[in-house]
Order: structure tokens, then C-alpha cells, then sequence
């Protein structure tokens, strides 16, 4: 008909959301990553003193690296040290296999280009560390489909979970926690697109495989992260797959899509990988030895402690009721058991596989043992080592506290809670989690609720090694259970939100509302 006008078609929300989620992620990223930078280097760099393990990752083959330490200042525990040069001391040192090599090995890159101090300075990781940060808080935020404050205040409370000294210390240091650090954020900001379209699966794999392989092959401690991971890649590949049909073979046709046959691929070469690490850590001396210490600190720190009856434990775990005496007793001290004269006849009893034994068939010395391990976690931040170097004026020994707001909450809980806090906790999650998968209103539910039980489990099973195997610096190894403790629980508070309560949701609301 004559003058009629006919309006132009409207814009279905779901694609301006769509368009919008790159401006977002810029922006997130852009303003993370300038307060991460800020938080590092003003007033001074700021990192972590060795505690003696950093020459078996900086001075194994490859790097051949010591730190440049000014001359009458302490080698250890007391000053962060950044500059490193190759160093002759590391000639027979074996190689530590560890997935910080990677990061390491692109901060000596940048040691070049920036000109720093140094064949490697760990100010360029640092530097790298907080980047890649930044990446993982952006990606979380704009992963989870909520209006635009919401995703602010998601991006606002993991940036001080991430910039927090329990865990923000250790970027610019000689330790594996880095990549293991930054791994589980990847792999938390990737889980939660895996189950949107193509591209958004394919980029949320390769945040969740980088995330992986970083956070899985960072350490013998975080191997048994391989299984949460590559099961949840798995399962959330296949649920976005669909499937026709009833019982195993509909089961079965979930996995036939291309994004669960991605995801599938993914989850099989980080397997290979944690298995290739697994093969090492069972035939390499090295290990062995590593292993070996760890069990006399196990043993003699945490099981035979002086606070039980020692002589029992001992003779259960085929050991001379007369080392009672070594009660407390690290592997390096002075008074180890090491110099006693029974030890070559009873050392192929200070094993894991003899830990494994005793706490099976004493599962109150094992609830016991795990409750002082989750006090030790629950101390959070280590604070027995040095953050500053010398140049910034602090006495030795000094920690740093710009932002400490998750370690002064937890602070805030009852003393000694230890279980009763973490294991009331992970369950309630698991459950949230469960009901939002039973009742999701969106689809974007499944995919936080699946972020929430990766993050669940990586905590708990991450929590297993350095409580029952580990024997000494319990708070300082608990840094990667804590850490997917803290992303979990933010991943549950927004799906609690979001799913229980009707908020009107940027990206489905009708358009002009």
C-alpha cells in the first residue's frame, strides 16, 4: 500500500549481546590488567624469597640459572631476588620438569627486549604472569551471561582473589606456583564456555587446555589435577553435543559432535601429558629421592608428631618404636632420623606407598591428620618469607601487604575450624551445583554449574597431596587447593543468583526494555 512504511527488522538481543562481549572483554581485561601491573610494581617490585627449592627449577638443565645476590645479603628465605644469570654451581643439578618452564623460558624473551638485569629477570614473569591474569579475569567475567554490573562485580571480587599476597607473591618468583596459579583461573574462565557455539567452545579449549597444561604439569603435587580437568572437558564437551536416543547408546552419540570430539582431544593430550610426568616421577632417581624426603617429613612431622601415641604408630607402620625420639623432626634436620644407625636397614619403609597403608587402615589418625592440615590451609598466606628485595629498604624477612582482603577474611573465621570449614563448604557447592544443573533456566547455567564442581573438585583433590604426603610448608603447598576453593565459591554465589532469583538478563531480556 501507498506511504506505507514498513519498520526495519529488529535485532535479535541474543546477537547484540553477542557483539558486545569482545568491547566487554577489552575493557575488562584492559582495566584488570593495569591495576594487576600497578599492584606489582608500585612503589617497588614485590615478590618471594627462595625457600631452597628454587635451584631445582631455575638451575636444572635448560636455564642454568642462579640469582645475581648482592654481596653480604642472604641467599635464602629473606629477600625476593630477580635478576638471574647462568650460573656454574648448576652443572649437575638434574632437571625439575615442570610446565613454569614455558612462562620462564618467554620471560627471558622479555628480559631481552625490556632490558632488564640479567640473562632472565623475573620481572618480565611477573609482568607475563599478570597478563595472563588479566586474560583469565576477563574471559570469567563476560563467560558468565549476566548483566553488565553483575560481571563487574564477578571480574571485581577474582581480581582480589588473584591479586591477594597469598597467591599474587609467588608470579616473580623461583617456584612452580606461577603456572599452577594462573592454570586454574584458565581453566576456571574456559570451563565456562564450553558449551556455547563453535568458536566460543573452541576459544573456552583453548583457555581450559592452556589452563591445564600449565596448571596439571606445573608440579608431581598438582598430577592429580589431571582428573577434575580432562573429566570435566570431557562431560561438558558432550552435554553441549546432545545425543539422540535412549540409554548407552544415546550416552554414546553425545560424544560424536565436533565440539565434544575438541573437547575429547583436548582432555586426551593433557592425559598423555600428566601421564608422560607420571612415568617420569616413577623411574626417575631424582624423584625418588624427592619422594624419599618427603615421606621422612610426612612420617615424622604430621604422623609420629609427639602428640599421639607415637610407639604405636611406628610399630604400625613397621618402623623401631625407639625412633619415637624423632618426633617433629624434619628429613634436614640436625636431629633426622636420617643420621640414626637403623636407617639404611628400615629406608625402604619410608615410602608413600607405606603412608598410603597406615592412613587406609587408620582412618581416625587420617581425619586427624587432614584436620591439621586444613588449619595449616587455613592460615592461608605464608608469611615466613621474604617479599622485597634489597633495594626497596625493608628489613629482611619483610612480606608485603597491598591487598590482603581474602587472607584478612579468612582470617576473620574461628581459629581451627579446619575440616569444618572446607569439607561443609565443597559440599554445599557440589550441591548448588547439582541443583542448578536440575533446574537451569538458561544455558549458561550449565556451563557455570560445570565451572563450579571443576573448581570443586580440583580443591579437593589438590588438597589430598600435601595433607597425607607432603609433610612440611602444608600452608604454602594448600596455595592451589585455596585458590579453586576461592574461584568456586564465586562461580557458586553468581550461579546462586542468577538462578534463583529473576533478574531481568541483559542478553535475553525483550528488545527496548
Amino acid at each position: 500500500m501507498a506511504g506505507t512504511q514498513v519498520a526495519p527488522p529488529t535485532e535479535h538481543p541474543t546477537a547484540v549481546g553477542r557483539r558486545r562481549l569482545p568491547v566487554r572483554w577489552l575493557s575488562v581485561f584492559a582495566l584488570s590488567s593495569g591495576l594487576l601491573l600497578a599492584r606489582f610494581l608500585v612503589p617497588v617490585p614485590v615478590g618471594q624469597a627462595d625457600n631452597r627449592d628454587g635451584p631445582r627449577l631455575m638451575c636444572g638443565r635448560g636455564l642454568h640459572l642462579g640469582p645475581i645476590v648482592p654481596r653480604g645479603d642472604p641467599r635464602f628465605f629473606r629477600f625476593a631476588y630477580f635478576a638471574y644469570a647462568p650460573s656454574p654451581s648448576c652443572g649437575k643439578l638434574p632437571t625439575y620438569p615442570s610446565s613454569e618452564l614455558v612462562p620462564l623460558e618467554v620471560a627471558r624473551l622479555l628480559t631481552a627486549v625490556l632490558r632488564l638485569p640479567g640473562t632472565l629477570n623475573l620481572i618480565a614473569l611477573g609482568l607475563l604472569m599478570c597478563l595472563l591474569t588479566a586474560v583469565g579475569i576477563a574471559s570469567l567475567a563476560t563467560g558468565l551471561r549476566l548483566p553488565l554490573w553483575a560481571q563487574l562485580l564477578v571480574a571485581a571480587a577474582v581480581w582480589l582473589i588473584m591479586a591477594d599476597a597469598a597467591f599474587f607473591d609467588v608470579d616473580a618468583s623461583p617456584f612452580s606456583e606461577p603456572a599452577a596459579l594462573v592454570g586454574l583461573l584458565l581453566v576456571a574462565a574456559g570451563v565456562v564456555c564450553l558449551g556455547r557455539g563453535w568458536h566460543e567452545s573452541l576459544a573456552g579449549l583453548a583457555l581450559a587446555g592452556t589452563g591445564g597444561f600449565l596448571a596439571i604439569l606445573s608440579k608431581e603435587q598438582y598430577l592429580i589435577l589431571a582428573a577434575p580437568v580432562c573429566l570435566t572437558l570431557v562431560l561438558a564437551g558432550a552435554a553441549r553435543s546432545g545425543g539422540r536416543g535412549q540409554g548407552l547408546r544415546g550416552w554414546l552419540g553425545r560424544f560424536r559432535g565436533r565440539q565434544a570430539g575438541a573437547a575429547l582431544a583436548v582432555a586426551l593430550v593433557l592425559a598423555v601429558l600428566s601421564g608422560g610426568y607420571l612415568l617420569w616421577d616413577r623411574t626417575s632417581p631424582y624423584a625418588a629421592r624427592l619422594h624419599h624426603v618427603q615421606a621422612v617429613d610426612m612420617i615424622f612431622d604430621d604422623i609420629v608428631n609427639g602428640h599421639d601415641d607415637a610407639r604405636a604408630d611406628l610399630r604400625a607402620l613397621g618402623l623401631p618404636a625407639s625412633w619415637a625420639r624423632y618426633a617433629g623432626d624434619y628429613y634436614w634436620d640436625t636431629t633426622s632420623v636420617r643420621n640414626d644407625p637403623l636407617y639404611p636397614r628400615y629406608e625402604d619403609k619410608l615410602t608413600d606407598g607405606n603412608i598410603t597403608r597406615f592412613l587406609l587402615t587408620h582412618p581416625g589418625r587420617m581425619i586427624s591428620i587432614g584436620q591439621q592440615a586444613a588449619e595449616f590451609a587455613q592460615q592461608f598466606r605464608v608469611t615466613s618469607l621474604g617479599d622485597y628485595p634489597p633495594s626497596a629498604g625493608h628489613p629482611p624477612g619483610a612480606p608485603e601487604s597491598r591487598v590482603t582482603v581474602v587472607t584478612w577474611l579468612m582470617r576473620r573465621l574461628p581459629a581451627g575450624l579446619g575440616l569444618f570449614w572446607y569439607v561443609p563448604l565443597w559440599a554445599v557447592m557440589t550441591a548448588l551445583a547439582a541443583a542448578a544443573l536440575a533446574r537451569r533456566r538458561r544455558p549458561w547455567h550449565r556451563d557455570a554449574a560445570a565451572g563450579v564442581l571443576c573448581m570443586t573438585g580440583c580443591a579437593v583433590v589438590a588438597f589430598i597431596p600435601p595433607a597425607y604426603f607432603a609433610g612440611i610448608s602444608t600452608t604454602r603447598h594448600m596455595a592451589g587447593a585455596n585458590l579453586a576453593t576461592a574461584l568456586a565459591f564465586v562461580l557458586s554465589v553468581a550461579l546462586a543468583a542468577s538462578v534463583w532469583q529473576r533478574p531481568a538478563d541483559e542478553f535475553s531480556r525483550p528488545p527496548g526494555s
